[in-house]
């Protein structure tokens, strides 16, 4: 197995530093709030339209089950014989909506409406649900971009390396806001000072980030060795699946002159001999795979066909 792990250069240092500051630090700009919310229906267009269409509808197909008498669901559909009684009862027909997303309303063994039916109704509940949401809508005054706080950071640098790391260790330590917060918009300002130990810890972290042939990766360590003994230490966990760990030099004859290597990952081979004789004749016969008997006994299945070979 080979793999190559090179020191990340001046350049692309820098790109990550840019990169870790540019998302993760945004200055206290106070912007303009804007809605993104639909042109609302006029209110007089709504009325007509329930009066003419939704009503009908509603008589029809819905009050055998949501009248006020019986209430199924604990939703009266009856008590809307106007338009103001509409704007009364705005959550009852965000539980509409609910139920006829989910084909609950009508039930299947009641009278369905049409395609074009259902479409209407839909439509009106929508644009009766966003219009009144306008209306009731109201100005939250100036939206402040901030920078993450402490533990924001630190805990996002985790996410995204994968590597537990502390970059905000350095940091001022946050006092809570007039709400008790640690993250109010207002509060979380951006210093020259604070931003130069942003700086600093965009340089600590791309120290733990590692160029590998098809991707960038982090690494606990930020040394060449940290990383190749973490590699190694990878590939030994792999072959320990498959292998015996032994103290080499004292059980196996002739490795003595090994000895000074340790504990080492050694295959057991009574157990792929004794599969290969057992299974002998199934083998031969081409009845059972070399896969399913390394499966089948907890082993592994390049070895032992290795081995059969």
């Amino acid at each position: 197995m080979k793999f190559s792990v090179w020191l990340v250069g001046r350049s692309s240092r820098r790109l990550i530093i840019a990169m870790i500051v540019a998302v993760l630090v945004v200055s206290d700009l106070p912007v303009t709030n804007r809605s993104f919310a639909k042109d609302a229906v006029p209110f007089a267009r709504l009325d007509a339209e329930f009066q003419k269409s939704i009503r009908p509808l509603l008589s029809r197909y819905c009050l055998g089950c949501h009248s006020t008498k019986k209430k199924i669901g604990e939703l009266d559909l009856e008590q809307f014989t106007t338009f103001a009684a509409v704007r009364k009862g705005t959550k009852s027909w965000l539980k509409v909506v609910e139920m006829l997303d989910n084909g609950e309303m009508p039930p299947k063994k009641s009278a369905q409406p049409t395609a074009a039916q259902r479409k209407t109704l839909r439509t009106w509940v929508d644009q009766y649900l966003n219009a009144e949401a306008l209306a009731r809508a109201g100005d939250p005054g100036p939206v402040v971009l901030r920078r993450l706080n402490n533990a924001e950071y630190t805990f996002t640098i985790r996410d995204l390396t994968g590597v537990p790391l502390d970059p905000a260790r350095e940091f001022p330590t946050e006092g809570a806001a007039g709400e008790g917060f640690t993250n109010t918009g207002n509060s979380l300002v951006m210093s020259p000072a604070l931003l130069r130990k942003y700086l600093d810890a965009g340089h600590e972290i791309a120290g733990h980030a590692v160029l590998l042939p098809t991707r960038i990766d982090f690494s606990p360590g930020n040394s060449r060795r940290d990383w190749t003994d973490e590699w190694l230490g990878k590939i030994r966990a792999f072959y320990r699946q498959h292998a015996t760990v032994k103290r080499l030099g004292t059980p196996y004859k002739g490795y003595e002159r090994l000895a000074h290597l340790g504990n080492a990952g050694l295959l057991p081979l009574e157990k792929y001999f004794a599969a290969t004789l057992a299974e002998r004749k199934s083998l031969a016969k081409g009845s059972q795979a070399i896969a399913a008997v390394a499966a089948r006994r907890g082993l592994n299945a390049k070895y032992l066909g290795l081995l059969w070979s």
